[in-house]
């Protein structure tokens, strides 16, 4: 990231005991990360580092988030749009899990 001048955005993951290493999940999540193909549902991780007594997850720039979206959406919201929600929610989902 740092070298192609991409924006990204960064997840610090706090290690609560350095000397006992990465946290399963947080290896379980870097793994699958690099593993999954791109897909337009599934975010994608650029780079991942330490700094610190943390980790840091370069991830893809994304304008918004679901629940930004779901908190700025006139409640209740359309069922055609919740549907669509649920199906670009389902297909990132379901590419995640063909990819175990």
């Amino acid at each position: 990231p740092l070298q192609t001048g991409e924006l990204v955005a960064l997840k610090k993951v706090p290690l609560r005991r350095p000397e006992d290493g990465l946290p399963p999940q947080t290896l379980r999540e870097i793994k699958a990360l690099r593993e999954i193909e791109a897909h337009p549902h599934v975010i994608r991780l650029r780079a991942a580092f330490a700094q610190g007594p943390a980790v840091v997850l370069a991830l893809e720039l994304l304008v918004g988030d679901l629940g930004g979206l779901l908190r700025a959406a006139p409640a209740p919201l359309p069922p055609p749009r919740v549907r669509a929600l649920l199906a670009m929610t389902l297909r990132g989902l379901g590419h995640v899990h063909g990819h175990r």
